[in-house]
């Protein structure tokens, strides 16, 4: 294979990362969107619940026994909020969104700055790195929901990820 012919394909692979961060990037971050939903609800709940129970309680608006039936309901509430952990799969879906991200904006500049005027064997080395980063993010980030794909992919044909430069 000639370098031509190693630059066509480098472009090429560099391209696909290119794609697959797009859509990691904006799936992890829709996943974000809808744990944090969750946890915002599921926490409104516990502490409406907890208020309802303490309030009624307090000034005898509620029997003791209704009051702490409620009370019960709380921290059943608030037990399923720290089971499924929504605050914590928030957190580092938005990570790793926002890491994927930065690899997104480095195979660009890669291929529309970088890579014409690279050695080929420093472009293969670019190339790897990129590819490298991809695969780590990758096995760490929580795997999302079919419908935060679903949604993502809908963002993007949308246009959420073309910039007005990109339109020119």
């Amino acid at each position: 294979m000639n370098d031509e012919e190693r630059r066509s394909a480098i472009e090429t692979e560099a391209k696909d990362v290119l794609e697959a961060t797009t859509y990691a990037s904006e799936t992890q971050f829709e996943y974000a969107k809808r744990w944090r939903t969750v946890d915002r609800w599921v926490g409104s709940v516990a502490a409406a619940l907890a208020a309802v129970a303490g309030v009624g309680g307090l000034s005898k608006f509620l029997s003791i026994g209704w009051a702490g039936t409620i009370a019960i309901a709380s921290a059943l509430v608030g037990a399923v909020s720290a089971s499924i952990a929504a605050r914590q799969t928030t957190e580092k879906a938005a990570v790793a969104g926002n890491s994927y991200r930065a690899l997104e904006q480095d195979a660009r500049m890669f291929l529309s700055i970088d890579l014409a005027s690279m050695l080929i064997d420093d472009a293969r080395n670019q190339l790897q790195e990129l590819v490298d980063r991809q695969q780590q993010l990758n096995r760490e980030a929580p795997l999302p929901s079919e419908k935060a794909w679903q949604r993502a992919k809908e963002q993007i044909e949308g246009g959420s990820q073309t910039y007005e430069t990109d339109k020119q």
